[in-house]
């Protein structure tokens, strides 16, 4: 493309006008340099690619985004619309890319428990390094233009057999206060042995200005702890959002992972996790909702590098006007991983001619010791359910909306949080044609 050395010609020039503020020790800095350098020799991804064949980033591409200084203006009352109600749960902020301590609330952490702003622990420990040692590869481009970029996140550590003993809220808010301005989000959980953790990972865009949300979250898993993790994407209508998840287990960890996309003008998201000791176990979850003309690619990689573990997916894709999603799933066993236990499901629901959708999961084996199993389903609402709520005085999109929200709804109340649970629920209905009038009923 003529444009891309333009492109990465600004990218580089941003990088060299923030760079003394990044945080982190020189040896990061120079672990910032490399991961520029990977990124501005593979620029942006591109549909060549077979991981992005049906997104395309050029409406990224054609904008010079640059990273905001400090937070942007944001008050508890502009974030109020994004807390559930009645949620009791320790608060930590990321407005523009910064630690936002005003709008954080942190106090009362069990013993055991940390949780400090990712800059804050760069810069508190020499030892500490932008990118995870514990997770070996964190493939694509993106994730390198974090690592170089990275201003802020959550970083979260779980001492040897601690719990939290209610959920994490991690915030990251695009103020919408100045346009064509990205942030650059790393987030990392560290649990240690017997450790457990509960966390909501949760993005916010306000205002009506273009932005960029990138974000990589790291979790190192210790034996024997469980990581729940629970990402609610709710971008504005301008918001371009990319982001990245990997996890890496050992001996009887367990994650749960739940995503819910619902805002946002394109969005893609990478789950993947490897699983590298025994009666490791990661169950992925997944419901997005693209309508208008937005458009939502979720890729997940379950890597199966030991014998006897175990992986559960399932994602359910809503699409209605011209809204298009993807679904790439792919679930590798490796040569040694005898006794693996894998089932990968993705079902789509269309709810108007306009929409598209392109779900491919994949099986990978190189093992023969293994149950593994994969389907996908595309289909329309039954239209004679809709008659029968018709004929019980539901109007036409009130029965389509009830119908939609059945569809989806199984996935929100795996979840096991009622106040988050509720949240989703009406943030999903008020998407849905005629759903809004029964949002308040979630």
């Amino acid at each position: 493309m003529s444009n891309i050395a333009p492109l990465i010609d600004h990218y580089l020039a941003e990088y060299a006008r923030i760079e003394r503020d990044l945080p982190g020790s020189e040896a990061n800095k120079r672990a910032r340099k490399d991961a520029l350098k990977a990124f501005s020799d593979a620029g942006f991804p591109d549909t060549r690619q077979e991981d992005w064949k049906y997104t395309s980033l050029r409406p990224v591409e054609k904008r010079r985004f640059e990273i905001s200084s400090d937070a942007g203006d944001v008050s508890e009352k502009r974030l109020g619309p994004f807390l559930p109600a009645d949620l009791d749960a320790y608060r930590i902020v990321i407005v523009d890319g910064h630690f936002s301590a005003g709008l954080s609330q942190l106090d009362g952490l069990p013993d055991g428990v940390t949780v400090q702003s990712f800059a804050a622990y760069l810069d508190g420990d020499n030892d500490a390094s932008v990118k995870s040692a514990a997770i070996e590869s964190q493939p694509g481009s993106l994730s390198d233009m974090n690592a170089a970029f990275a201003t802020d996140g959550a970083y979260i550590h779980l001492a040897a057999n601690a719990a939290a003993d209610k959920p994490i809220h991690v915030i990251t808010v695009s103020s919408g206060d100045h346009d064509e301005r990205m942030s650059q989000v790393r987030h990392r959980y560290v649990l240690d042995n017997s450790s457990q953790a509960t966390v909501i990972e949760h993005y916010v865009g306000l205002g009506e200005k273009a932005y960029f949300t990138n974000v990589v979250t790291e979790a190192e898993m210790g034996q024997n702890a469980q990581l729940t993790r629970c990402r609610v994407q709710q971008e504005s209508e301008r918001g371009y959002h990319t982001a990245s998840f990997f996890a890496h287990q050992p001996r009887d960890s367990r994650v749960l992972n739940h995503g819910f996309d619902l805002g946002g003008r394109l969005a893609r998201t990478d789950t993947n996790a490897r699983l590298v000791d025994k009666n490791a176990e990661v169950h992925f979850y997944g419901v997005y909702i693209p309508t208008g003309r937005q458009h939502m690619d979720n890729h997940t990689c379950v890597d199966h590098d030991t014998e006897h573990s175990m992986s559960r997916e399932i994602y359910k894709g809503v699409l209605a006007d011209h809204g298009r999603g993807v679904f790439n799933g792919k679930i590798l066993i490796r040569k040694d991983a005898q006794k693996t236990d894998s089932d990968l499901s993705c079902d789509a629901l269309l709810l108007s001619d306009k929409a598209e959708v392109d779900a491919k999961p994949e099986l990978e084996i190189y093992a023969d010791d293994v149950v593994a199993a994969h389907g996908s389903t595309v289909g329309q609402l039954d239209e004679d359910a809709v008659f029968y709520l018709k004929s019980r005085g539901v109007e036409d999109d009130g029965a389509r909306a009830i119908l939609t929200y059945s569809f989806a709804n199984a996935l929100v109340k795996k979840v096991g949080i009622e106040p988050l649970e509720r949240f989703v629920e009406a943030a999903l209905l008020s998407k849905l044609p005629g759903g809004k009038s029964y949002a308040d009923l979630a």
